[in-house]
């Protein structure tokens, strides 16, 4: 028996003996209930840990608790801060002596977040764990006799990663089997990569949801920005060489950029972690999104005009050459007088598109449209503007998915080579300058 075992018993501290069963499965199903809610390092540890440190020098523990001895030993585990050595000293021999709940608790922890295939330190921790089998807190306890493949040092992550492929949400699965923090560390981190590759060429919309509950569970943080750019690679890759179908394409886009973001104006350093090719299939949906969304504002901002028999023809010519696959990119500023209908637009059919354009200035009714094709920029507009193909020497070539826009710096002066209105063969025109590219 080590010494934060006599701490559990010593009148000194205050505390005394009792049955820990009954409070275990109390925690346990707290914790159930509440799956987010986990047991963390106070902010403190380096305070903790000289007080714990100080004791172990004068043998003086009236000011020490048994979670306190706790804390130092799993700050001590992770190597989080460095230990002095005649604590580390201490630790060490208590975590072999221990038959204390709190003690085998941070050591089971450990075990987790430090775990290395082959590391001589998991092999360690793992010997602790099963001489103390008996000891553990019910938690771990249960957790290993329902999922032993936790205590394979070898194959484990590997055999936790392939369960996790067979349930519907991996994140709950985890939770409801005790694991603290399936998120974490070491061990969760070998399995998140071997559960990934059991969801090859995910196609489907259960694959879909099982993918994002395990990156962004509806009652838990996310996984962190490496590991969730992980999974939007797994989500995306099957497409890069392969048409998705419509319905699949239009829930894919909903779920991915409500929980991470327009990958056009939103959080770039997370989605820079995200492979290119899997970003230019995301941004080539989003171009079909943007275009459609801007010629629906047109359409509803020029019906009453004379202009409103222009748009049907440039509509169907701009999205033949998308199913074509000729557009790469595109997005669409509006003027302040244009933004109130793709406002209501968004109301009208709940499609984020209406509302991710930037703003154009200072002509307040008109509309721009970019789309890149290879490396070609055309400008479309509303109200007898000419088409303008970029980079020219003349202009400097906008900038796709900028906040704003003066239509003043794209205007080419009259003629223009690079610049056409819309008659004649203004299609072949375009075409001319595609090959260009």
């Amino acid at each position: 028996m080590s010494l934060a075992d006599l701490l559990v018993l010593s009148p000194e501290f205050r505390t005394r003996s009792f049955d820990m069963v009954p409070l275990e499965t109390a925690v346990t199903k707290i914790k159930r209930a509440f799956p987010d809610v986990e047991t963390k390092i106070p902010n403190d540890t380096e305070t903790i840990v000289q007080r714990v440190a100080a004791s172990a020098r004068t043998a003086n523990w009236q000011a020490i608790s048994t979670g306190d001895v706790a804390i130092a030993l799993l700050a001590s585990l992770l190597e989080e801060l460095p230990i002095p050595n005649d604590l580390q000293t201490f630790l060490t021999a208590e975590a072999i002596a221990t038959t204390n709940p709190r003690l085998l608790d941070a050591i089971a922890r450990a075990y987790l977040e430090t775990w290395s295939s082959g590391s001589t330190k998991t092999s360690h921790l793992h010997r602790l764990l099963i001489a103390r089998a008996d000891k553990l807190p019910n938690r771990w306890q249960n957790l290993f006799l329902s999922c032993p493949e936790f205590l394979d040092i070898e194959a484990g992550p590997q055999l936790i990663g392939n369960r996790m492929a067979t349930v519907v949400n991996p994140y709950h699965w985890l939770i409801k089997e005790g694991l603290p923090a399936p998120h974490g560390s070491g061990f969760m981190e070998s399995a998140h990569t071997a559960f990934l590759a059991q969801n090859p060429n995910p196609k489907t919309i259960p694959a879909l949801d099982k993918l994002l509950s395990w990156a962004a569970p509806a009652d838990a943080a996310k996984l962190d920005d490496k590991r969730s750019a992980e999974v939007i690679d797994c989500i995306l890759s099957p497409w890069t060489t392969a048409s998705c179908p419509p319905d699949y394409r239009e829930t894919c886009i909903d779920r991915l950029i409500t929980l991470f973001g327009d990958p056009r104006r939103d959080n770039p350093a997370f989605w820079n972690l995200v492979a290119a090719p899997h970003r230019r299939v995301l941004n080539k949906w989003l171009a079909r999104k943007s275009m459609e969304a801007m010629f629906q504002v047109v359409t509803e901002a020029e019906q009453d005009t004379q202009n409103n028999n222009h748009w049907p023809g440039r509509r169907r010519f701009w999205m033949s050459l998308y199913e074509d696959g000729r557009i790469d990119e595109a997005w669409f500023a509006l003027g302040d007088d244009i933004i109130p209908i793709a406002n209501k637009l968004h109301q009208r059919t709940g499609d984020k598109s209406y509302l991710s354009f930037g703003r154009q200035i200072p002509r307040k009714g008109t509309c721009l449209l970019f789309i890149r094709i290879g490396e070609k920029i055309f400008v479309e507009g509303s109200h007898n503007f000419r088409i303008h193909a970029f980079p020219n020497p003349i202009r400097p070539t906008p900038q796709l998915y900028a906040s704003s826009y003066n239509i003043n710096e794209i205007l080419l002066p009259k003629p223009h080579a690079d610049a056409r209105v819309h008659t004649g063969d203004w299609k072949g025109w375009v075409r001319d300058r595609i090959k260009q590219t």
